[in-house]
């Protein structure tokens, strides 16, 4: 079998210590890189811990190689401080892994996690950036592109959100009266997001794929 490396960015978040879990419990990377700005309370043997500063990225890229790439960052105003924070966060930053995963030659994919709202034309700011990081990676030409759009995801959270929580809700509600589609509304696990996220992973097959909540469902379901 194939020895595979994994690196995850987002670690401490909803999804990304879910993502931890969840490929812990299966046997399809050797290797499993978290890049991390603290350390974190995982003990593993396949376990690297990449701890900077992820302004630093560029300087320690030497240390981001690997085959699958799972982006879960993601923050809130509040965290954020600033719009420019926010979107250093969740756009400058997932692009530029990105581009240096796209530099090693065993790179074979990037998953990342954005939101069921994204779009780059939205008047709603968190929505605006969300989509315009898909936009910014699909114009990078990568062979395998998967982009989860989950809408209100459930989960204990290390910090308590209910402003983005509620804008998000209601950035979904939204969606479902420009789009049409009921299930675009239903909230999901941010376990349910993890274990799609790696199932996706394991697949064959190439191109950019999006994933929104009733397909991400449909995949653990």
């Amino acid at each position: 079998m194939e020895k595979r490396t994994a690196l995850i960015t987002g670690a401490t978040g909803l999804v990304g210590r879910e993502l931890v879990d969840v490929i812990l419990a299966s046997d399809h990377y050797d290797k499993i890189k978290i890049l991390t700005r603290r350390e974190l309370p995982i003990k593993d043997n396949r376990i690297e811990e990449i701890v900077m500063n992820l302004d630093d990225m560029e300087d320690r890229k030497a240390d981001l190689g690997a085959n699958d790439y799972y982006c879960c960052l993601g923050t809130t105003m509040r965290k954020a401080g600033s719009k420019e924070n926010f979107i250093k966060i969740d756009h400058d930053y997932p692009l530029t892994l990105a581009k240096i995963a796209m530099e090693f030659p065993e790179f074979d994919q990037y998953l990342i996690v954005t939101a069921v709202g994204a779009n780059s034309s939205s008047p709603l700011f968190y929505n605006e950036v969300k989509g315009k990081v898909e936009d910014s990676l699909k114009d990078l030409g990568m062979k395998k592109l998967h982009i989860f759009q989950p809408s209100l995801l459930l989960g204990a959270r290390e910090d308590f959100r209910i402003l983005e929580e509620l804008a998000k809700l209601f950035s979904s509600i939204l969606t479902f009266f420009v789009i049409g589609s009921k299930k675009k509304l239903w909230s999901i696990k941010g376990s349910e997001v993890a274990k799609a996220m790696l199932k996706v992973a394991m697949r064959d097959g190439d191109g950019t794929k999006t994933y929104k909540p009733f397909k991400i469902r449909s995949l653990v379901g």
